[in-house]
């Protein structure tokens, strides 16, 4: 079963601090990175989709949130993201 979690509750308020000065805290990635080939099992970002995270806009990241959720590697994930607008 999946645990629904708040990234500020899930990670360290040094990893936050980190995500947030890095520009990754509102995407799916939890870092706890663990790449097989392209992919993360645990967050379902590509390598190359993290790395375009923090350049992009809003609607980029829509996409790309859209894509990962297609490739529903999240439902194999132990956690999920809240999605909040």
């Amino acid at each position: 079963m999946r645990k629904k979690i708040d990234k500020e509750s899930f990670l360290s308020s040094e990893l936050v601090a980190k995500q947030k000065e890095k520009g990754t805290f509102d995407s799916p990635c939890l870092s706890i990175c663990n790449y097989k080939e392209d992919l993360c099992p645990t967050c379902g970002l590509k390598k190359a989709e993290k790395g375009l995270w923090k350049m992009s806009g809003e609607s980029a990241k829509k996409k790309i949130l859209e894509k990962v959720l297609a490739r529903s590697v999240s439902e194999d994930s132990p956690y999920y993201l809240s999605q909040s607008e």
